[in-house]
């Protein structure tokens, strides 16, 4: 239960920082979760972070680290 609490308090986290470096503001949809990594390099669960935008753009990331270990940094791609 702990551990799942930790989890949701990471997510909201990263929700808020890709908000901030996307300059979403409240009007965009942004979904983070934690899904296995196929890559042979990544040791753990990956993040992936989606974005739907108020133009019905969908635009989708994966950040090869779990969400507990984001950082703003590991975020530049949002912005790109």
């Amino acid at each position: 239960m702990r551990e799942r609490a930790a989890t949701l308090w990471h997510v909201q986290r990263v929700k808020r920082m890709v908000r901030e470096r996307a300059r979403l503001g409240s009007h965009a949809l942004v979904s983070v979760s934690e899904i296995p990594c196929d890559d042979h390099a990544c040791p753990g669960p990956a993040t992936q972070i989606t974005i739907l935008g108020l133009d019905m753009v969908r635009r989708g990331f994966v950040i090869h680290l779990p969400v507990a270990a984001i950082t703003e940094a590991d975020l530049q791609v949002v912005s790109a």
